[in-house]
């Protein structure tokens, strides 16, 4: 059992270019929202907007409460699979709100440092599994929105990693995607399902074809 120093006071998720498409963040939106951001996903695909604004996702997720940063048109999406979180916090700017480029990009800044005001110590998913990466907060400070925090005026007052203390919980979070969720039994189940059809198909098919065999042998004189 890890000691409440070790832990951090918050897991920051990071989608999209604001992460340089961390594998690891993407990992753990899909483990929370279902598979959401798979690639297999074509829901996304049929909206016709770009990859950028539905990937323009922040989740903090604390012991007590997540704050969700998010736009108004990826809100519908993300909506169905978080509205039953406790303590949710939308940082969110309106349609017409949003249509501001500059304005909303402050916005996000804000949001991004408000998330975190409170911690000192953040885990940050740095690698999906079968992946490890060496952990380098060094490249965590590059990350668009990351490198924004340092900001004057609306940033945090300095530099992200000088300010808090980051920690790798790939590992850990691992240890929890591998436990057997009913989502996870939902999913291996489709599959043993789909397995089990296209397995039946090709028995129907060989006895057909077998059928169809004997049948032409008897018709030869």
């Amino acid at each position: 059992m890890q000691s409440s120093k070790s832990q951090p006071d918050g897991i920051l998720c990071i989608l999209g270019i604001d992460s340089r498409y961390n594998e690891g963040c993407r990992e753990l939106a899909n483990y929370l929202l279902f598979g959401l951001y798979n690639q297999s996903n074509n829901d996304f695909e049929k909206t016709g907007f770009p990859e950028e604004v539905l990937d323009d996702v922040i989740i903090l997720i604390k012991p007590d409460s997540v704050h969700v940063y998010c736009n108004p048109i990826n809100y519908s999406y993300l909506l169905p699979y978080v509205a039953y979180w406790r303590n949710l916090h939308f940082h969110c700017l309106t349609e017409n709100e949003y249509e501001d480029e500059e304005a909303a990009e402050e916005f996000k800044i804000a949001s991004f440092v408000d998330m975190v005001r409170d911690c000192s110590r953040i885990g940050i998913p740095y690698s999906s599994q079968g992946h490890l990466q060496i952990f380098d907060m060094f490249i965590v400070e590059k990350w668009p929105i990351v490198q924004a925090f340092a900001l004057e005026g609306i940033g945090g007052d300095g530099f992200f990693t000088m300010k808090y203390e980051l920690m790798d919980v790939s590992m850990d979070l691992w240890k929890t995607y591998s436990k057997m969720d009913p989502v996870a039994l939902d999913d291996l189940l489709f599959e043993v399902v789909l397995l089990a059809v296209a397995f039946w198909e090709m028995r129907v098919q060989g006895s057909i074809a077998l059928k169809s065999e004997k049948s032409h042998e008897k018709d030869v004189p």
